[in-house]
């Protein structure tokens, strides 16, 4: 298929049955949406994947049975999601209701509770995912002005650019790319992003963190220990002395109070950008080495770049595309909970203080009756200005991702510059090009064969 018969505009829906409302699951079928969804994600690890679960999840295909039960429901009951459990659990699919929560995620939809909370609140408790009202406008207000969140292009991009071109000359691959190569990049690459470059061999640091959220992926029995204590001992010596143009270094002119809680900001920073958007490029580079028309048009695009560049790297629209198709693909959270604090209204139907509103990522970003070409890359998808609702990977609404722009900026410069010195080539999985992809890909199984370009 052409690259003009995969443009699909991102909002193009089927059209509407006029129906809206929540409709009551049976107990089976509550237990089979529960079994389908929810259990893998918690088995997977809400924090960190665990390695085993992740392999066994894919043999047996969990995010596709996940699709194929939620698209059973949606296609029997229609509306804008089902109630589960007698309304205790709501599962949303229409686009309108998702927004209505996302942009009340603050307030009436709060993430400060359920069993992600209680896990993040081991290694963050006063994290900004976690605040609602005044606690959250102070931390927000803090974290876009340390980030840039209003600037598509961070002020410090151009050094930060220069780290990831220096990190992958460094990388010294041999005639295999493994997770464990690129994950090393990245934890170097955010590292001194974050800290500066003073910080690159502060692996300790990375460790003590992922530890931490290894730990938070028990979600009970979890109490503050030596780790949490050792692991902010060592953000507060490193904020001590922050790198030029690194990010701690704009902390003194960011707006700040008591509340911020600041030293409990930059543990989201280091996970986001080391862990989850490491996964992400990775899973964009399998996409772009397996696909030859795909591969084609980034091969083209990287040929007039200059990579030291912040706005030539912004502007590399084929590359985000991929980048943005392999978090929609494989989303990296499989699912986003709230919790409605108080008596309120969704879809027309009255929820109850204490309800449970999940959005099932693994489906609303793969529905096959919502979204033509869903297990297909199709770049073009992200080629325009207005958000959709239903792809959640860097979130919507009030709780969006803050750091997006420097995210993809960031994503997009590691896979060019790897793309611009060598010659991939994706060994496992087999992906075929131009076909459906799977519905998981699992990173730490994931390998390339090698070749170094000939540079001039």
């Amino acid at each position: 298929m052409s690259a003009t018969q995969q443009q699909v505009p991102i909002a193009e829906r089927r059209p509407a049955s006029g129906h809206r409302g929540l409709a009551d699951a049976s107990l089976v079928e509550s237990l089979r949406v529960l079994a389908a969804g929810v259990v893998p994600a918690l088995l997977r690890g809400l924090f960190s994947p665990r390695r085993m679960a992740m392999k066994i999840l894919t043999a047996v295909n969990a995010d596709g049975r996940a699709v194929s039960t939620l698209s059973a429901l949606r296609s029997k009951y229609d509306g804008d999601g089902i109630r589960l459990l007698g309304g205790r659990i709501v599962v949303l699919w229409g686009a309108g209701a998702i927004r209505e929560v996302l942009d009340n995620s603050a307030q009436t939809y709060a993430a400060d509770a359920g069993a992600k909370a209680k896990g993040m609140s081991h290694f963050q408790p006063a994290a900004l995912t976690l605040s609602r009202d005044e606690e959250w406008r102070d931390r927000r207000a803090f974290t876009e002005a340390v980030l840039a969140s209003s600037e598509r292009v961070h002020p410090f991009a151009r050094r930060f650019l220069a780290v990831v071109d220096d990190e992958v000359d460094r990388m010294r691959i041999g005639e295999t790319l493994r997770w464990r190569d690129w994950e090393r990049l990245f934890d170097h690459i955010t590292l001194r992003v974050v800290f500066g470059d003073q910080a690159r061999c502060e692996q300790r640091l990375t460790a003590l963190l992922e530890k931490l959220m290894r730990q938070s992926n028990r979600v009970v029995g979890l109490r503050h220990g030596d780790d949490y204590y050792e692991f902010y001992g060592e953000v507060e010596r490193l904020l001590r002395d922050p790198g030029p143009e690194s990010l701690v270094a704009r902390i003194a002119g960011a707006p700040q109070t008591y509340t911020t809680r600041v030293v409990q900001q930059v543990p989201h920073w280091l996970f986001a950008m080391r862990d989850t958007l490491g996964a992400n490029a990775y899973r964009a580079l399998a996409t772009i080495v397996s696909d030859a028309e795909i591969s084609e048009r980034v091969r083209l695009e990287l040929q007039g770049a200059d990579l030291s560049d912040p706005d030539s790297v912004d502007g590399l629209r084929d590359v985000e595309g991929c980048l943005q198709e392999a978090m929609r693909l494989w989303p990296t959270t499989p699912l986003l909970a709230r919790e409605t604090t108080t008596e309120t209204t969704l879809s027309g139907e009255r929820l109850d203080p204490g309800t449970q509103v999940m959005l099932l990522n693994v489906f609303n970003h793969r529905d096959p009756d919502d979204l033509p070409n869903a297990d297909r890359p199709a770049p073009e998808r992200w080629q325009r200005e207005q958000r959709d609702y239903r792809f959640n990977h860097l979130s919507n609404g009030t709780q969006d991702c803050p750091g997006g722009p420097l995210v993809l900026l960031l994503g997009k410069a590691a896979i060019a510059r790897l793309l611009a010195e060598y010659s991939l080539t994706l060994e496992h999985p087999r992906l075929e090009s131009g076909e459906p992809l799977p519905h998981m890909l699992d990173f730490f199984e994931t390998r390339f064969s090698v070749d170094r370009r000939d540079l001039p």
